[in-house]
């Protein structure tokens, strides 16, 4: 386990490799970010100064930087590219996004899906496929899918295919696999152990839950078993994942669990 020091105004950013924390600045309604003394980007925009605005996750990506937050009411994605910045309201309900081949994957959370009236209609689309380039929304999921996605926890992805983790109403917690090539959903399976998040490395994917990581085939079997200190884990007060890292953040450091490609 990696630890690395944290400053009151650090974030960790995940990479496709290990990923790099990174410092902050805010203010004036402009953001700023650092690696070391080097400034990444900075976004002017209203809604950075506002009482209710956070960063939840950053992911560095072939010279690009995607930052998600959330402002006074909705989520939003900046992405600094090429020295221009891009912004996309999201609305509200936002779980996570990943980032493959220059396109940004939106899910949104049950609160997202069927929330207030005032959210933005993108919200019921449930997964939706961001061009960066283009800026071209697109939904991915039919009618019938959309019905069975009540609560959305997590995804990952791997080479192939985004997984997808939801918790039932009934207590069958389950994951269904979004296929990025023939852009169905297929290979639901229902889970009979709990799951707080996924994460995959190359074809692999594996399950977390409180300080344990699983690594799991493809019925969400698991194969093998990851411990993480229990002290780590009960001083931390957020647990972030992206690619195949899961980062514990404590009140003055950051620990990071690399898994390895198997």
């Amino acid at each position: 386990m990696l630890k690395i020091k944290k400053q009151a105004q650090s974030i960790y950013a995940f990479k496709e490799t290990r990923g790099e924390v990174l410092d902050f600045q805010i203010e004036k309604n402009c953001l700023k970010l650092f690696s070391g003394e080097e400034i990444l980007c900075e976004i002017n925009d209203e809604i950075i100064s506002k009482r209710y605005f956070r960063i939840n996750k950053v992911i560095l990506s072939d010279e690009k930087i995607y930052i998600f937050c959330h402002g006074e009411a909705f989520d939003y994605l900046f992405i600094s590219c090429m020295g221009k910045i891009f912004k996309y309201i999201l609305g509200e309900g936002v779980e996570d996004f990943l980032i493959i081949n220059d396109k940004a994957y939106v899910i949104y959370s049950e609160e997202g899906m069927f929330g207030s009236e005032e959210n933005l209609p993108i919200a019921q689309l449930g997964l939706i496929k961001i061009d960066i380039f283009t800026g071209e929304i697109t939904g991915l999921l039919d009618d019938t899918i959309l019905e069975t996605l009540i609560d959305v926890q997590s995804i990952s992805c791997n080479s192939k295919r985004i997984r997808i983790l939801c918790y039932g109403d009934d207590g069958d917690d389950f994951t269904l696999d979004y296929d990025l090539t023939s852009k169905k959903v297929r290979n639901k399976v229902v889970l009979d152990y709990t799951v707080s998040g996924l994460l995959s490395v190359g074809d692999n994917f594996y399950a977390w839950y409180r300080n344990r990581i699983y690594q799991v085939n493809e019925s969400m079997e698991i194969t093998e078993e990851i411990i993480i200190d229990k002290k780590v884990y009960d001083e931390a007060f957020s647990i972030c994942t992206g690619y195949n890292e899961v980062v514990l953040e404590s009140e003055n450091e950051f620990n990071i669990v690399q898994l390895p490609k198997l």
